[in-house]
């Protein structure tokens, strides 16, 4: 029997009540709901094979979080957990989905109360209507994004503009459309940090949101974002920033929608591909963890910053973990994940559970065998930030904040390790 890709999408809303407090700079309390934000789930199956993409306009999703969203869409569906993949859109003007020392706690009454049941909900109705399509995919650049690591004068990284910083300028778009040609889903992939509204008050899905709305009115078919080269790279804000306001938010969205809809308009070959998924483990060494004394040390130095919102407490925090690590005995040198890899036809799907730099991704696609190689930030978890190694020295923001995730630090040359694991399983595809 010849088989057939089928699929099935829907969207439920996540938004949290007016009064949340919101994550992503100092916390602060929500004063407006300026759009909707939503749970999107893609479900596809070919013959046995069956998975889910989720693409979530929330900030990160840490790991004990996506553990419990995987539980509940698996009972919920049967498919299997390792096949559920889980990409939050990462914007800043949401509640907190993860707990980020110095930041916020992962606000469980709205994980457990709004967000996950909506997950649910969403990925049981595409589930449901799972009918034959046929995909087209395309790309193009963009420059919705710049690389947000700037060099002062001084030589010091700061967050803001950096032009002739690496950089992703792909975006790529598939579409799904039914056997008629009708309009189903589109996923757009694109990487760049949703911070261009600012630290305001608004709930919104900030930048993507517009890019989502557009496309969605031009094509018809429901939309699903997948963040791509996010780690060093922020919106291309015509105030030279990283951040900006209201009017900032909706120059970038609209400079993103036209390149998403440019790119849709020149997909013209639609056909059926089929689907497979490559179920693997990846390790990740941590470094050395620092010595004992230093730790106490250190906590003595940091204890006078210690609430100061942001890297003061996550440095105070830090050191404490470090100090119960000790006290525990159970020293670790490495985190072990079952990573899962989809290939829907020349696409692959890529998780990476934190935020990748532009060079991570950029050397991923120029090794991998795959004409359409898709590296999903913050997708399935939280490891942080993932910079490249020579990014180090030079410090800054997304070195610093590495303390504000666990009491270990990834190994220095987690780029190459990454690029090392995920291409044995995208080889073996």
């Amino acid at each position: 029997m010849v088989k057939t890709l089928e699929a099935g999408v829907a969207r439920t809303d996540i938004t949290p009540p007016t009064g949340t407090v919101l994550m992503g700079y100092a916390p602060r309390q929500s004063t407006a709901v300026h759009d909707a934000l939503t749970a999107t789930a893609l479900v596809l199956k070919f013959g046995d094979e069956k998975t889910t993409i989720i693409s979530i306009t929330t900030t990160i999703i840490d790991d004990e979080e996506v553990e419990r969203i995987r539980e509940g869409v698996n009972l919920a569906t049967g498919i299997d957990s390792a096949k559920i993949t889980v990409c939050s859109c990462q914007i800043h003007s949401g509640p907190a989905t993860q707990t980020c020392y110095g930041w916020d706690d992962r606000n469980d009454a709205y994980c457990q109360g709004i967000l996950e049941p909506a997950i649910i909900q969403a990925v049981q109705k595409a589930d449901q209507t799972l009918r034959p399509v046929k995909v087209g995919v395309g790309s193009g650049s963009s420059l919705t994004g710049i690389n947000r690591r700037q060099v002062t004068e001084q030589g010091s990284i700061v967050l803001g503009q950096n032009p002739w910083g690496p950089y992703d300028p792909e975006m790529t778009v598939v579409r799904l459309v039914t056997e008629d040609l009708n309009p189903l889903a589109n996923l757009v992939h694109f990487g760049a940090h949703p911070t261009s509204i600012g630290a305001t008050g608004d709930i919104t899905r900030d930048w993507p949101g517009i890019m989502i709305d557009r496309l969605e009115q031009v094509t018809g078919g429901i939309t699903l974002f997948l963040n791509g080269a996010v780690g060093d790279i922020g919106p291309r804000l015509s105030n030279g920033k990283t951040t900006g306001d209201l009017q900032q938010m909706i120059e970038v969205g609209n400079r993103a929608a036209f390149d998403a809809v440019t790119i849709c308009r020149r997909i013209s070959e639609f056909r059926s591909m089929d689907l497979e998924t490559q179920i693997g483990v990846i390790r990740l060494p941590y470094r050395p963890l620092p010595s004992f004394d230093m730790a106490k040390e250190k906590l003595v130095q940091s204890e006078a910053r210690k609430d100061q919102p942001g890297l003061g407490k996550a440095e105070y925090s830090y050191w404490q973990r470090v100090i119960q690590e000790y006290t525990s005995g159970n020293i670790k040198s490495e985190k072990v994940r079952i990573q899962t890899i989809t290939r829907l036809g020349p696409i692959v799907f890529v998780p990476f559970s934190g935020e990748p730099f532009a060079e991570i991704v950029l050397r991923m696609r120029q090794y991998s065998p795959y004409a359409h190689t898709l590296c999903l930030s913050t997708t399935n978890g939280s490891d942080g930030y993932l910079p490249t190694r020579d990014s180090l020295h030079r410090g800054g923001y997304e070195v610093d904040v590495a303390k504000a995730f666990s009491a270990y630090i990834l190994a220095e040359n987690i780029d190459d390790i990454l690029i090392s694991e995920n291409l044995q399983l995208i080889r073996a595809l």
